[in-house]
């Protein structure tokens, strides 16, 4: 009857808010380092950003690391002590593209001159993509502001910042991930650092999922 209908409906509708938040960590790039903590001599060009959960991948001379984080006063980035970090949904103000959490690089140590790098990040929030897709960012190495401190390349970035501002959307839930290498003079990848960081659906659109859910049970046990 109209029950039975309403339900389905409510099922359907329910499956597809389930679907907006299930994710596969690790499909595509995958985290990477060789150890994950703090990273103490990362200051990420700023005051006052967690420096204590680094993907950190230390090669001869030099230490990489890659951290995400909150931006601001907003919602604590946390993390699963295994390069998956889990930010909150949302633009940081109302009407701009900037996400409420910020990626962080570091390049430091003795042998800083003695490689090449890269830094590359995913503006694409499907789940799984793989490295060829990811925008090559490795041009903010030369941002003046990267070159606080002597001996080291650090910034705190955002992906609604700069000339990619038009393709990033902070609301969309998924996946994004940012990969931090290095390159010996015969232009071989030699360390890596990788992470990557889950954005849910906006918290409306998970509470309606959990009403529907609710409204659903509640028509079954009237039945």
């Amino acid at each position: 009857g109209d029950n039975s209908m309403l339900i389905k409906k409510i099922s359907v509708l329910a499956m597809a808010v389930a679907a907006l938040s299930a994710t596969t960590a690790f499909a595509g790039v995958i985290p990477a380092f060789t150890s994950f903590g703090t990273l103490a001599d990362a200051t990420f060009g700023g005051s006052g950003i967690p420096n204590t959960a680094v993907a950190i991948t230390a090669i001869q001379g030099v230490t990489l690391g890659l951290t995400a984080t909150q931006r601001f006063q907003m919602p604590a980035v946390t993390n699963d002590g295994a390069g998956l970090f889990h930010a909150t949904n949302g633009a940081f103000a109302n009407g701009d593209n900037v996400a409420k959490w910020n990626f962080n690089f570091y390049i430091g140590g003795a042998g800083l001159s003695n490689y090449r790098y890269k830094l590359l990040g995913d503006y694409n929030s499907a789940v799984g993509n793989d490295e060829s897709t990811y925008t090559d960012l490795s041009f903010l190495f030369t941002q003046a502001d990267s070159l606080k401190v002597a001996g080291r390349i650090q910034n705190s970035q955002n992906l609604g910042f700069g000339t990619s501002f038009a393709q990033f959307d902070p609301g969309a839930p998924g996946q994004y991930g940012f990969i931090l290498a290095a390159f010996n003079s015969a232009n071989q990848e030699v360390g890596r650092s990788a992470i990557l960081v889950e954005v849910p659906e906006p918290a409306s659109l998970a509470l309606v999922g959990v009403a529907l859910l609710g409204l659903a049970g509640g028509l079954r046990r009237r039945r």
